[in-house]
């Protein structure tokens, strides 16, 4: 007796098997017969075997109704009345015929595997008792569903198989882009501790020198900054990979590590410097996005426009208590957490303006870039290379531009209710050198 292997079959063939043997055990069938499997190759719908049925004007539905009334009337098949009868042979010898001249079939129309097609044309040149009664009924010529145009193209049994290894190594891999990186985690956990130590601090003696309470907000803040960054770098880079950019994923900028944002030098180092000397939000190195592959221009400024919008969603979430709680004794009793709170809502506001102004470089000139005209950025072409130092220029050395810019992050900071005079003890406590 031959035997059969899944590679031999088509993937709706094997399925159709499976649900004939299903059927066959829900019968308790001691063998599995022909007409068990015209009910799974039936069953399958969007196969082959049912589609060219219906092509030839077939009524497919009624066609299983009447078999499953054929199991339902009358006996047809033999009984399982033991337990000895489960050693005996599961497929009869009209279907171990019906297999062989499937694959025959498909042999000969040079294919290396039996679809539910074949299964159906074998079934009907080697019909069972059950099956030329059921023939009587419908009267399905074995050539003209041979010889009937594809329905569906079936692929093999193995095809299959690999196609879903493929697709659940993908998903896996999608899976571990989206993994958060155990280093933020840790940044997190760290600022967590640090911020119930500070919160328990309710009678500060700050005139008596550096402390373990100053020396814990520094860290604090200086933690929390860097935090803000790689949220900063993960809203680019999560729009982009949304946007159609894979290489987001591939390069580790999903995990919120802050070590995979470009170059720790520039994004990390840098910006907790300038915090240092000058106490403003100075943006990190930006994630490397191939906006090539971003479908849209919309989505091309989405991508720009995420990384500050990541700095206004954690401000606003810093923000909260300062919106909802007009106690003025509730701060006070918790002076320096509440310190530390409002200077990174202050770093924040000043992330966000400062990488909101329209300079080639910042995230607001690639809010507009995709939609100037190549002219434009042929003029502006010079300050790719040196509008940031133009810009820190200004800032020292414009008066009129310094202080409309300090004044809009005076103004944002009133409108989320937080205390300037706040900000101003968390960095005087903040530059405990100073």
């Amino acid at each position: 007796m031959q035997a059969f292997a899944p590679e031999q079959f088509s993937a709706q063939a094997v399925v159709a098997l499976q649900q004939a043997g299903a059927i066959a055990t829900r019968a308790r069938a001691l063998s599995l017969s022909s007409l068990h499997l015209l009910y799974g190759v039936l069953v399958q719908q969007d196969a082959d075997a049912a589609g060219v049925l219906r092509g030839l004007g077939y009524d497919t539905a009624a066609m299983l109704r009447e078999i499953k009334a054929q199991f339902a009337d009358r006996q047809m098949v033999h009984w399982r009345i033991g337990a000895d009868d489960k050693t005996q042979e599961r497929i009869d010898p009209n279907l171990q015929q019906v297999l062989v001249g499937a694959l025959q079939e498909a042999h000969a129309a040079g294919l290396t595997f039996a679809s539910t097609r074949d299964l159906l044309v074998s079934t009907l040149l080697h019909p069972s008792p059950e099956i030329t009664e059921w023939q009587q009924t419908w009267r399905i010529d074995a050539d003209a569903v041979r010889q009937a145009p594809v329905s569906v193209y079936e692929i093999a049994a193995t095809t299959a198989a690999e196609e879903r290894r493929i697709a659940a190594e993908q998903m896996r891999a999608k899976r571990k882009a989206w993994a958060i990186s155990p280093i933020f985690l840790g940044l997190v956990a760290t600022l967590a501790g640090l911020g119930y130590y500070l919160y328990q601090v309710t009678e500060p003696t700050l005139d008596q020198g550096v402390g373990l309470p100053q020396l814990a907000l520094f860290v604090f803040v200086t933690i929390g900054w860097i935090v803000s960054l790689a949220l900063h770098e993960f809203g680019h880079a999560a729009m982009a990979y949304i946007g159609g950019d894979s290489s987001a994923a591939e390069r580790g900028y999903l995990t919120l590590n802050p070590l995979k944002y470009t170059h720790p030098l520039l994004s990390i180092v840098m910006p907790v410097i300038f915090l240092l000397l000058g106490g403003i939000g100075l943006p990190g190195g930006a994630v490397y996005v191939d906006m090539g592959a971003i479908r849209s221009r919309w989505m091309q400024s989405v991508v720009s426009a995420a990384g500050p919008g990541a700095n206004a969603l954690f401000a606003a979430l810093l923000a909260l208590p300062f919106l909802l709680i007009q106690d003025v004794d509730f701060f006070a009793g918790h002076i320096l957490f509440w310190a530390a709170i409002a200077l990174l809502i202050f770093l924040q506001i000043t992330a966000i303006l400062f990488n909101l102004i329209p300079m080639p470089g910042l995230d607001g000139f690639g809010i507009l870039a995709p939609w100037l005209p190549a002219s434009v950025h042929q003029m502006l072409a010079p300050l790719y290379s040196f509008g940031f130092m133009l810009l820190i220029f200004m800032f020292w050395y414009v008066d009129a531009f310094s202080s409309f810019f300090w004044t809009l992050v005076w103004l944002l900071l009133l409108t989320l209710n937080v205390w300037p005079q706040l900000v101003e003890i968390g960095f005087s406590l903040y530059r405990f050198w100073g």
